[in-house]
């Protein structure tokens, strides 16, 4: 080989491998909104949506107690804002989830903490700027938290709507013209007592399917807290296998009926769970976090192969996440990082773990039998938690998530963040 040409050849490569290295702190990606937070309960709060404009709506809440949401274009990176209630509570349960209508309008569901539940529907597609009048939907009782809507065309275009009810169960309702009106309440799974509240996490195909985790309770309360795994297919609940449990009219279902996918009373560690996607195989992937103590939470990685759970450790996620203030107690000692599912392809899994001082955020990739870990922030200033990937977007995951100083669920200092860098060149060299 010519020298000539040989000297510059081994520049460009070495120049690709260090551009491929390079390590990006928080302050590298963009901002997509000030003074936000959200919790990993309310879904989906970030949905991506083309019909005349091809943008990504997501929802949170600020520092003043602020019902919000934003669009943005993936063109023009135009955000648009709009607060749907002002001043509603400072407590990040309350996040709103998003769902689109079939002529492109929106509809939001929010919650306040153990409160009312309310929904607003958009005047115009793909628009964030005009809405209807709020509407308290009176979902039995004033004690409500979270909202997990679901549409399934193959039911009409039926919503579901999910949420923890008054008595601490999760309920249901359903609607079959939009969310005009809804279905009399109806429990969907038992409580064991007044103390105990099962946590749930819910993923729709869209068409015709409804998966649901669920938990005995809260960590705090469940010394033994397990993981539990069931789906909905044309009107009957199943277990995972395909072994049916009861009617959709039929009473709530109870623990004992529905299988485990993570039994914390044979290993006497708890667990709480994160996300629940279908695989490309229409199998489903689960992730959750076990805590072997307090001060450590592992990721877990469960996939059904058609015959049983293959259960698996990603990584230490290090200890609960919020920044406790000098002479404070340890509130909410189960608050991980956060681990979210790429929920188009679940063998992309985004997690929030503790790097030195603070949370960075990093993809965890499942290659047959390993893991390949990318990091997405490094040497960051300042926590980076809670990532979430997109709903509905095919492409390379759009993944945000929150930054800055998280003391506790009531009070926050964080921005929203994209896995987009404020240099298209760095940007393209990470992808």
């Amino acid at each position: 080989m010519n020298r000539g040409v040989f000297v510059p050849m081994v520049l460009v490569l070495v120049f690709l491998n260090l551009f491929a290295k390079a390590q990006f702190k928080a302050g590298d990606y963009e901002v997509i909104a000030e003074d936000a937070a959200w919790c990993w309960f309310s879904d989906p709060r970030g949905v991506y949506h083309k019909g005349l404009n091809e943008r990504i709506y997501y929802a949170y809440i600020n520092s003043k107690g602020d019902v919000a949401i934003s669009s943005r274009d993936l063109g023009s990176k135009e955000v648009k804002t709009f607060v749907l209630h002002k001043e509603l509570q400072v407590d990040d349960h309350n996040v709103p989830s998003i769902l689109f209508l079939p002529d492109g309008r929106l509809l939001t569901f929010y919650t306040e903490h153990n409160g009312r539940f309310f929904m607003r529907k958009s005047k115009n597609p793909e628009d964030i700027t005009e809405w209807e009048s709020e509407r308290v939907i009176p979902f039995g009782g004033k004690r409500i938290t979270y909202s997990h809507p679901v549409m399934l065309k193959e039911e009409g275009n039926r919503i579901y709507m999910f949420w923890r009810g008054s008595d601490w169960r999760p309920s249901f309702s359903f609607s079959d013209d939009l969310g005009d009106s809804w279905s009399p309440t109806e429990a969907l799974i038992e409580s064991k007592g007044t103390k105990n509240r099962p946590y749930l996490k819910v993923h729709s195909n869209g068409k015709d399917r409804i998966d649901f985790i669920f938990t005995d309770g809260h960590p705090a309360v469940e010394p033994t807290n397990s993981v539990y795994h069931f789906y909905y297919n044309e009107g009957i609940f199943y277990q995972t296998n395909g072994e049916q449990i009861s009617a959709r009219d039929g009473p709530a279902i109870q623990h004992e009926h529905v299988r485990k996918v993570y039994d914390g009373g044979k290993s006497t560690i708890r667990a709480w769970i994160s996300d629940v996607a279908l695989g490309k195989n229409g199998k489903p992937v689960i992730v959750y976090t076990r805590f072997p103590r307090d001060t450590d939470h592992r990721y877990h990685y469960a996939r059904w192969n058609g015959e049983r759970w293959l259960d698996e450790e990603i990584c230490k996620g290090g200890g609960s996440m919020p920044v406790v203030k000098p002479g404070e107690k340890v509130r909410e000692p189960h608050y991980s990082g956060g681990i979210a599912l790429d929920h188009h392809d679940p063998s992309n899994v985004y997690l929030s773990r503790k790097v030195d001082r603070f949370f960075e955020v990093a993809h965890w990739k499942k290659k047959g039998k390993r893991w390949i870990s990318t990091k997405i922030t490094s040497g960051s200033g300042t926590d980076n938690i809670r990532p979430y990937v997109v709903f509905g977007f095919a492409g390379d995951p759009i993944v945000l998530w929150m930054t800055g100083t998280y003391n506790h669920y009531t009070q926050f200092d964080t921005d929203l963040r994209i896995n987009q860098t404020i240099s298209t060149r760095l940007d393209r060299a990470y992808n």
